[in-house]
Parts: structure tokens; sequence; C-alpha cells
């Protein structure tokens, strides 16, 4: 009686175990279905690789539809979720928020702080001496302006805390404003941050040709199966530097 008593239980025992490694490999079926699934949406690091965000704070001033309209058909044609921040809603906690976005182009203006060699891009927020107080302390934000004299005071970032709050792990960016690539302290700590790839001015850009380029970037990638590096050596071979300024397109990576 005892020995049946002790087959039963060692029988439970052994089903009991056999349960909980079923379960286990439940458990982790679930946890990697996501990476396997095709269906999933497509992610770098910390970003989705689906979405592309454009950022216009000069549509507040020089506004091109016809640039905005052709980059979204291309990204949407590709498959990418396109979202659009333009004019006055280009605001330094816009700068500061943005993350998750696997493409981000930038369509700002940006300048070179010499003292430090830091990069500052631009919001389309009207400068005040009352507002993010602790910020200009600091040097996160400044105040600046625009070769027009008409234009601005605006707020303006400090380029290393471009989505500071959130990811840019796996992002692509794309600057084209001036001065894209003359802070190492801007693409350093971008890098470190995890952004992939950087593509930018090496100097002072006239916004038609840089609104030209662009688009014509984004067709040679999205369209034609080249990567950003090779487009962008294709657009410098193929159209060559600024015509006034000289400044040429440039790829970055960590």
């Amino acid at each position: 009686m005892a020995r049946k008593k002790k087959k039963s239980a060692k029988k439970r025992k052994i089903k009991w175990v056999l349960a909980l490694q079923v379960a286990s490999i439940t458990v982790l079926l679930l946890v990697l279905t996501p990476y396997f699934n095709g269906s999933q949406p497509r992610s770098g690091y910390g970003v989705n690789l689906s979405k592309a965000v454009i950022i216009d704070g000069i549509a507040l001033t020089k506004p091109n539809p016809k640039f905005i309209q052709g980059v979204k058909e291309i990204l949407s044609q590709a498959g990418l979720e396109v979202d659009v921040y333009q004019g006055e809603k280009v605001t330094i906690e816009l700068l500061r928020n943005i993350s998750g976005y696997g493409l981000i182009i930038l369509r700002v203006h940006s300048a070179i702080y010499k003292r430090y060699g830091f990069l500052y891009l631009f919001s389309a927020e009207k400068y005040s001496a009352y507002k993010y107080i602790s910020e200009q302390i600091q040097g996160a934000v400044k105040e600046a302006y625009t070769f027009n004299e008409n234009e601005g005071p605006y707020f303006a970032l400090r380029a290393d805390l471009l989505g500071d709050k959130g990811s840019l792990s796996g992002s692509v960016i794309i600057l084209m404003g001036c001065n894209g690539t003359n802070s190492k302290h801007a693409t350093n700590k971008l890098f470190e941050r995890g952004v992939k790839a950087i593509i930018a001015w090496n100097g002072y850009v006239d916004l038609e040709y840089s609104d030209n380029l662009t688009l014509n970037l984004l067709k040679a990638v999205y369209e034609h199966g080249l990567s950003f590096k090779k487009a962008v050596e294709k657009l410098m071979n193929g159209y060559g530097p600024d015509p006034l300024w000289k400044s040429r397109l440039e790829y970055l990576t960590p």
C-alpha cells in the first residue's frame, strides 16, 4: 500500500514538472513571436522604422507645400507612416520630445555657436527672455537669428538635445539647414544616443537647393533602392555642391 502511494506521488510530481516545462515553452513562444512574425511593425533599436516625421519650422516664413507633398508621397508609397509638424507647432518642447521615428527630416534653420562649437536647431518659437530660463542659463537653448533681419529672434535648441526625452536609437536624421556636420559635439552625442546616421550640409546652403536635393535623396533611397550613403554620393556627383556656398551634403555614421 505504501509503495502504491509513493508511485502515485512520483507520477503526480512528474506530471507537475512536465506541466511547468510546457508552460515555460508556451511563455517563451509568446515572447519570441513578435520577433519572428513579419507582420509586426519594423523596428530599429528603439524606434519604429515604418514611421517618419517632417519637422518644418521654416514653413513659418518660407513654406514649400510641393516639397512637403512630394516627401509624403515618396515615403507613403514606400509603406511609411508620415507625421508632419509645421510652422508654430515647431517648438522647443516638440524638438526635445520628438522620438521613436526611423526617419527624422528637419527642415529647420541651424547654426554653429562659434564660442563652443555647439550646433543649434531653430524652432519657430519666438524668443523671450522670460521663458526656458534655466535652459538658457545652461546653454540648452539660445536666442537665435536668421540672415533675414525682419525675422526672429527665435528659440534654438542645442542639437545634441534633440529628442532627449525619448529614443532616437536607430534613427536616421536628415538635417536640411546649415552647418549640420560642423559640430563634432553634436554628432558625437547623437551617435552616443544610438542615432544610426546623420545626413547634413557641411556649410551654408540655399533653402531651395536643400529642398531639391532632399527630395531627390529620398527618391533615390525609397524609389530606386539605394542606400543613404550611395544616394548622397550620387547626388553630389550629379548635382554638385551648393552653387552659391559650395557646401556639400555629407553622410555620417558612428
